[in-house]
């Protein structure tokens, strides 16, 4: 780590800077505007009047090879997306199996090119199958690809643009399903697929909603009517699994370790394999990855912008398109507020610091918010320090330690 550190800092300049202008490379690269590219302008001219010229070249350096990588796989996306295919055989990835009616929505691999997937089940046995399925499965089948729809209307969501974030290019849609195949394997998506299956099979509405959601980032069909309510509160982001989450578990975890006697540098390196098996089992979202990171790299030393900074990078590396998300881009947000005042509330009460917090993240992404959704609910900040009171000290320990003893003893509630 302090290796990786020097190396980013040989140009004399703090970490945050590179990270500031490869942000802004990066938008310049995939969102090209000529906004974009004079804000960039005016940026290094500040650059150059503030650090000198030699700062300015060293840093031009880095963001050349940056700007490369970012060229190269936006040539690549152009690729896959010109490229024509006829899928004959689809396995589905198991934890993305949505059912609506005789609706059937879910995302499925074709030797390396993943689509989303839509079937209309002609019978309710065949619903009932999607519904329970919990082992991997490859269907051979009749299907149509095509382009998924853009935007339609100012300000409505572009689908097609949605799903190359998602390096998705295709919507493949099923006429009939000709054979199935059952296969073993064991990976993540199918030990998640079976967690959510048991909340809904050994729980009820709407406490199996709440669990699949705040356990394991699932909200299915049967949350849309709460979800409605909770976003016109302005209080639907706390079911989007984020830093909340992570810290209750990560912490709950190195407390159990340091309890049995381990050591803290064991601890610290049994939390990256953790940290992998978490993101898995919730569906490895932005908000989670980026969360697990600052986690385990704040164990080795970096702190605050630093901190963020080299999060940002690696978040590059993982998924690269997650800033060009709406969750990706607020959940960066999140974290470099969290990155810039953290330091000023950890002398503060706990109750101090969870409403310090809330207020200060409120305010400072409202801007994103009302671009991103066009409304804002005033109560919002007072209700989201409320139930983030009620989710840390209520919800998560309650539905974990219900699933934990249902899961050992197979008992379930009705």
């Amino acid at each position: 780590m302090k290796n990786l550190e020097k190396a980013l800092q040989w140009i004399d300049l703090p970490t945050i800077f590179i990270a500031y202008f490869s942000v802004i490379i990066y938008y310049t690269i995939f969102r090209f505007s000529y906004l974009i590219l004079v804000y960039l302008v005016i940026s290094l001219l500040a650059l150059i009047w503030h650090n000198g010229i030699g700062a300015c070249l060293k840093l031009s350096l880095i963001l050349f090879v940056f700007a490369s990588i970012c060229m190269v796989i936006k040539q690549q996306e152009t690729n896959d997306f010109a490229r024509e295919t006829k899928v004959t055989e689809i396995t589905p990835i198991l934890d993305t199996i949505q059912v609506n009616g005789d609706q059937v929505s879910f995302r499925g691999k074709s030797g390396k090119q993943i689509y989303q997937v839509y079937y209309k089940v002609p019978t309710e046995q065949e619903q009932q199958y999607f519904m329970t399925l919990s082992q991997s499965v490859v269907l051979s089948v009749s299907s149509q690809l095509e382009l998924a729809n853009q935007k339609r209307n100012f300000n409505g969501f572009d689908y097609q643009t949605y799903l190359k974030t998602q390096n998705i290019y295709r919507v493949l849609t099923i006429d009939q399903i000709l054979d199935i195949k059952t296969k073993k394997s064991w990976s993540l998506p199918l030990l998640r697929r079976k967690a959510i299956l048991f909340c809904e099979q050994n729980f009820p509405q709407p406490m199996s909603a709440y669990m699949t959601g705040l356990l394991f980032g699932h909200l299915g069909k049967d949350f849309d009517e709460m979800g409605s309510i909770y976003t016109s509160l302005g209080i639907m982001h706390l079911f989007a699994l984020s830093g909340m989450q992570v810290s209750f578990f990560v912490d709950f975890l190195r407390k159990g370790l340091f309890r049995l006697g381990f050591r803290r540098d064991v601890v610290d390196l049994f939390q990256i394999p953790f940290s992998i098996f978490y993101a898995g089992m919730t569906g490895c979202s932005v908000s989670v990855i980026r969360s697990l990171i600052q986690k385990v790299l704040a164990n080795f030393g970096s702190k605050h912008l630093d901190n963020f900074s080299l999060t940002l990078f690696l978040l590059f590396l993982i998924m690269p398109k997650f800033l060009l998300t709406t969750g990706g881009t607020l959940s960066l947000l999140f974290a470099f507020v969290i990155s810039m005042f953290g330091d000023r509330f950890e002398k503060l009460p706990k109750y101090r610091k969870l409403l310090a917090e809330s207020l200060t993240l409120s305010l400072s992404v409202l801007p994103l918010l009302i671009l991103y959704f066009h409304n804002f609910q005033p109560f919002s900040i007072l209700f989201t320090f409320v139930f983030s009171f009620l989710f840390d000290v209520l919800f998560l320990p309650g539905l974990s330690l219900i699933f934990l003893l249902a899961m050992a003893t197979g008992f379930s509630l009705t």
